[in-house]
């Protein structure tokens, strides 16, 4: 149970395990808002966060929990929410994680391969980019330049595996910028935003006592990077370069990686083909 950080909305969030190959799927209590497949084709918005629908029910900010269950590798799951935001917890991926990994993760008898990238796939805009290379594993370097003389010009590479994930990237808390508030609380924004569940920026340094790691708003960049890309609903392998990306660029990024890898697939059944067509035209 917990408030969300842009509308204040108080939901009660449940994991609920699901047979194999029902994939993330979210629920609700009320019927008349039906389920949200996970998929970045669900997405419907990417500003302050990622916000999922199915039309009739829209849920945003999904991408902490994502990143949780990215890391404890879940693949099949009901998760079910009375709300239209995911709880905020403290900002950070933690709880979520806590609470899976104290709950137990059951294997199915089913495998799951990652993604593997045949080709180098990416999302330009401007001075932003963000690129996923082949990769055997997984490893994310990040560029941040914001106009902060503790932001700018700001950069992490780091190789990811549950255990990093877990201890150097899940509890990095989301951030923001003093000089933002006003503006984001006029269009309706941040209702339940606080100290308790943001590293909140002043001009030249911070308003919270102490953060968790030097380099925590770059490190929950990646946690944001790492729940965006588990819209895919699996795990992948790949080298993630980003410089100036965010949710937009993530989602867009997720989609066509979905395309790359349904036509490497296609290649793949074409090889395969090949042989025994030639013989029927013998």
């Amino acid at each position: 149970r917990g408030g969300g950080v842009l509308c204040g909305e108080t939901g009660h969030l449940k994991l609920v395990p699901a047979p194999a190959g029902t994939g993330l799927v979210l629920r609700s209590p009320r019927k008349s808002d039906g389920e949200i497949e996970i998929s970045p084709y669900r997405v419907v918005n990417t500003l302050n966060a990622v916000t999922l629908s199915n039309g009739t029910w829209n849920v945003s900010t999904v991408e902490h929990l994502l990143a949780a269950l990215a890391t404890a590798g879940i693949t099949d799951l009901y998760i079910e929410l009375d709300a239209s935001e995911m709880p905020i917890m403290d900002g950070s991926s933690q709880a979520f994680y806590e609470a899976v990994q104290s709950a137990g993760v059951a294997v199915l008898n089913e495998s799951i391969e990652p993604i593997r990238l045949q080709n180098a796939v990416w999302i330009v805009e401007g001075d932003k980019y963000l690129v996923a290379l082949p990769h055997d594993g997984l490893r994310v370097s990040y560029h941040i330049d914001y106009q902060h003389p503790l932001l700018a010009g700001k950069s992490l590479t780091i190789d990811l595996d549950a255990d990093v994930l877990a201890n150097e990237i899940l509890p990095a808390r989301t951030f923001g910028f003093l000089r933002d508030v006003d503006h984001l609380k006029a269009k309706g924004l941040i209702k339940g935003a606080s100290l308790d569940n943001a590293v909140v920026l002043t001009d030249d340094s911070y308003l919270n006592e102490e953060l968790r790691f030097p380099e925590e708003c770059i490190r929950h960049k990646v946690l944001d990077l790492i729940g965006d890309m588990y819209l895919l609903g699996r795990p992948i392998h790949a080298h993630f370069i980003a410089s100036h990306a965010g949710h937009g660029l993530d989602v867009a990024l997720a989609r066509r990686i979905l395309t790359q890898v349904s036509l490497d697939e296609l290649a793949d059944r074409r090889a395969d083909s090949e042989p025994v067509a030639a013989a029927a035209a013998h």
